[in-house]
């Protein structure tokens, strides 16, 4: 027999006898290799490689997706074709890119940063110039980038490197130096395009000359156009942090040399195709579910391998999209090697990693489907058999059935079985936060079945790239925060600089899941999935220290973190919520930690409870004590939306928490609300609101406090009174007599003259009266039995009061006493103030307000 082995120029001799080209074809694709779809012999732009450093035998990486912790690092002592101890591929493959432009994008990165000395509509116009000219000098990097795809790079030629699992370059510093050779410049990874980000391509040994083409597996050293001379260098192995252990990457005069190792070359034509490293899910068409697993790499194992119902609905929309659920990715690799990025076929031997936990779809002695972290174990592998086979290469949205390798097995589900959640089985819970279950998706055991089933077959869903990055992003925050609780727990130093990284990074996540100040519901749920959300809060677990200075750090790192749960909360998602609510008792016993932590979990349980009637039923009146008590002690506009939650939910009234509250607070502490009443009944000028803060002490003109050029004006206080509006309204909303006699006449927080006097006076702003309008209609007209017409239409008769004079003798029960006195003059004055306001002017928010109410 003979073997065909590629030459430079693309022919083929023969190798043991193998002289049928379609036999060549199948032995390669049997031995996981291809020639139409390899990557040849030479090094061109656009191709996906790996570094591999021949000193310290180990490949560059990186899985820190942070702009504070963006150091590139080497694996040491890793076997050059078969690295064994790779959690990612994407963390070690870089794409070679052409010398991007940048001065367009500098210019408008330095306008964000430093505003002129300009009028604020100038400034704006010339930042949406530039930013325009930012995007368009990106598209022209891109549309280069794909003319020149394919082309040969030689030696001496400018490359940029692109890494793959964070989708940034490769970056040298002039600023910074490298964090253990003091005497080298650090490397790091940056979004942007610079000169920083170029590299010339030099050979290490002289047998190789500028000039001539580079080839895969030659041995190259980077260096650096904006510094020439100095080059990229591998450090010793040292400590990279409390779980890692490596090299680091910087730029030094002292040369290291890599060896260009593959991984694929996009083809326009194989574009389509599912490759090495691809992120799939596997869909099972029959059952409508996907396969599933939960849990956090480098950590436990949460719930095994089982299956998620997802059933499509036509009257869902959401439901006929693919699933955005990180706990749905698998990313497949080529059984010979992680790094092997071609094209894959039909029963081609493959590992199918779950990407939550890094762990690999496995089967044990027992039949038992499970995960398993051994990349070596022959028990993880398996193959894809196409149920409609068109053609040797595996088509997204293809259907296949999944044969376990070792064992000859086919996965198999089983309908009739559910699977049960381990994190739902506490006891003793019952009617408590941690008896909350968030996800109510029906789910199914996974097994293993001697024989195909007919109905076993999987849709292969190809993830989208915007998707992958994402969950890379989200996966590049968990090793930070794994240290910094870590950093925690073993007292190391909490330095300046430290803190400033720290807060800059969990900025970082609080702006990603807000993109431009508004919740993005799939970036929340990313941070569900990889229990982001579990780390902040044992972060939040640790004990402050008792060193000032660094009390001082921890109370500003724990403040951010509380920001971040905040951002979280933001959006109506249910699920967000009901994750979270099981650690309401531990946040509830840091209202009182120093710093003012508490006004930051106050505003992070406000967004936790919001709505969430599930939420909202299993707080205590004891709970409610506990609020009432902290806005006492540290009156604060947080604690009364805190209590303006507990009354409406969603457009409901709870009356129960109505009244509790109304008797606790309002009945008990007069001391901490902040009163109102007329000039004449305080001996000062008539017709006029005045506002107290101290019980009546002090007062101060209604329209002197909320104005802002006041010298009384205070944001605070300002803050509190609205908000106090706010939650007097909400303790009459559903028409709860009780509270409503409680404000208005037994202890006349507001009275109808206080009310009328605050929507007639021209020297409070428009948002204010706004408020007292709304204050009215709850207190003083949506009362009793005081119903529109509209709400109650009677389309039923009795014939025999038809046209006579008892048909409107049931017609009094509308009636209220009040409202006789009330109409006439709220009438008068609303027909005056709608005849001078005829139009809207979209610029005058708060009249238009007060015109809506």
């Amino acid at each position: 027999m003979r073997l065909w082995r590629r030459q430079p120029e693309g022919d083929f001799d023969l190798i043991n006898g193998l002289t049928d080209r379609a036999t060549v074809s199948t032995w390669l694709k049997l031995s996981g290799a291809s020639f139409e779809e390899g990557m040849g012999e030479f090094l061109c732009i656009g191709d996906f490689l790996c570094l591999y450093c021949e000193e310290t035998e180990g490949f560059v990486y990186s899985y820190q997706s942070s702009s504070t912790s963006n150091g590139l690092y080497v694996y040491n002592g890793q076997d050059r074709n078969s690295p064994n101890n790779i959690a990612n591929a994407q963390a070690v493959v870089f794409q070679v890119c052409i010398q991007n432009r940048y001065k367009l994008n500098k210019k408008y990165r330095k306008l964000l940063q430093n505003q002129p000395d300009m009028p604020e509509s100038s400034f704006r116009q010339m930042l949406a110039q530039a930013k325009m000219a930012a995007e368009a000098e990106k598209k022209d990097n891109l549309a280069e980038q794909t003319r020149q795809h394919g082309k040969r790079v030689r030696y001496g030629d400018i490359v940029q490197l692109k890494h793959i699992f964070t989708g940034k370059f490769v970056h040298m510093s002039t600023t910074h130096t490298s964090k253990n050779d003091k005497n080298n410049m650090k490397v790091s990874l940056v979004e942007f395009n610079a000169k920083n980000a170029q590299f010339f391509v030099l050979p290490r040994y002289k047998v190789k000359s500028e000039g001539e083409v580079v080839q895969l597996y030659d041995q190259i050293v980077f260096e650096s156009v904006k510094s020439p001379g100095h080059y990229f260098h591998v450090s010793e192995s040292c400590q990279i942090d409390h779980f890692s252990r490596g090299s680091e990457l910087n730029l030094g005069v002292e040369r290291s040399s890599f060896t260009l190792i593959g991984s694929y070359r996009e083809r326009p034509e194989q574009g389509r195709f599912v490759r090495g490293g691809c992120v799939i899910r596997l869909f099972h068409k029959e059952l409508e579910a996907y396969l599933v697993a939960e849990g956090l790499f480098d950590d436990a194992v949460v719930e095994d391998v089982h299956f998620r119902i997802r059933a499509i609905d036509q009257h869902r929309p959401k439901s006929l999209s693919p699933s955005s659920s990180g706990i749905t990715y698998w990313q497949v690799e080529a059984e010979h090697s992680v790094l092997d990025g071609d094209v894959l076929h039909w029963e081609q031997q493959i590992r199918l990693r779950h990407l939550l936990t890094r762990q690999y779809l496995g089967m044990d002695t027992n039949m038992k489907v499970t995960l398993t972290p051994d990349c070596a174990d022959p028990r993880t592998v398996f193959r894809l058999h196409s149920v409609l086979k068109e053609r040797d290469e595996i088509l997204p949205e293809s259907y296949a059935r999944i044969e376990h390798m070792l064992s000859g097995c086919w996965l198999h589900a089983l309908k009739d079985e559910d699977y049960e959640k381990k994190q739902y089985h506490s006891t003793g819970t019952e009617g408590t936060m941690q008896d909350l279950q968030w996800d109510g998706a029906p789910l199914r055991k996974i097994s293993a079945s001697k024989e195909s089933m007919y109905d076993d077959a999987y849709t292969i869903q190809l993830v989208e790239e915007t998707d992958v990055l994402a969950f890379n992003f989200v996966a590049g925050m968990v090793p930070f925060l794994f240290n910094l609780i870590q950093d925690q727990r073993s007292d190391t130093p909490f330095t300046a600089r430290k803190t400033h990284e720290i807060l800059a990074t969990l900025r970082e996540i609080k702006v990603y899941i807000t993109p431009d100040g508004v919740p993005n519901k799939d970036r929340q749920k990313l941070l569900r999935n990889l229990r982001v959300i579990d780390l902040l809060v044992k972060l939040l677990q640790c004990p402050l220290r008792s060193e000032s200075d660094e009390q001082h750090h921890m109370i500003r790192v724990f403040k951010e973190a509380y920001d971040v749960l905040h951002a979280y909360m933001l959006g109506k998602s249910r699920k967000n919520a009901l994750y979270i609510a099981k650690y309401i008792d531990f946040f509830q016993t840091q209202f009182t930690q120093r710093g003012g932590i508490g006004l930051n979990v106050a505003q992070m349980i406000v967004e936790l409870v919001r709505d969430k009637r599930k939420i909202v039923d299993r707080i205590t009146q004891q709970h409610i004590e506990t609020f009432i008590q902290l806005l006492r002690n540290n009156p604060s506009y947080h604690f009364l939306d805190l209590l303006h939650v507990l009354c409406v939910c969603d457009g409901v009234a709870i009356p129960n928490n109505q009244t509790y509250i109304v008797e606790q607070w309002l009945r008990n502490y007069r001391d901490s609300v902040y009163l109102m009443d007329r000039g004449q009944n305080i001996h000062k000028r008539p017709n006029i609101v005045y506002i107290s803060t101290d019980n009546g002490n002090n007062w101060i003109a209604l329209h002197q406090f909320v104005d802002t050029n006041s010298m009384e004006y205070d944001e605070e206080g300002n803050q509190f009174l609205i908000h106090q509006l706010d939650l007097m309204r909400a303790f009459c909303f559903g028409r709860n007599d009780f509270a409503i006699h409680t404000i208005t006449r037994e202890f006349g927080y507001i009275t109808w003259e206080d009310a009328f006097l605050c929507i007639q006076c021209e020297l409070l702003p428009d948002t204010v009266r706004a408020k007292f309008t709304e204050l009215i209609i709850g207190l003083f007209v949506d009362v009793g039995n005081n119903y529109s017409v509209l709400d109650h239409p009677n389309i039923c008769f009795v014939w025999e009061y038809v046209g006579s004079k008892d048909q409107d003798r049931d017609q009094s029960q509308f009636v209220v006493k009040d409202l006789v006195t009330i109409f006439p003059v709220l009438r008068d004055w609303l027909a005056e103030f709608l005849a001078q306001n005829c139009i809207m002017t979209s610029s005058l928010t708060g009249r238009n307000m007060l015109i809506v109410q």
